[in-house]
């Protein structure tokens, strides 16, 4: 196995938060090499951009079911009217 060590080019910072993204090992392809996903998770719609996971969990996916539960009483709203 070879020995494949984080790109810090790569890293990214939370539009959210403002920490750093920490990457996702993603596992081992056939030959040994490491492979991490380095992009976070999209921020939408909360912000532009790239937020990491505590922010994911805690601000935007509550955001978005926000937004769904919000929408799906509107239409319910709508059709009483």
């Amino acid at each position: 196995m070879k020995d494949n060590h984080v790109d810090k080019s790569q890293i990214k910072v939370c539009v959210i938060c403002a920490e750093t993204i920490k990457p996702k090992f993603l596992g081992l392809d056939n030959d040994g090499n490491k492979h991490y996903w380095y992009h976070g998770n999209n921020a939408q719609p909360v912000a532009d951009g790239v937020c990491c996971d505590h922010c994911n969990k805690t601000v935007v996916i509550p955001e978005r079911m926000t937004n769904i539960l919000m929408s799906r009483n509107l239409d319910s709203f709508n059709k009483l009217i």
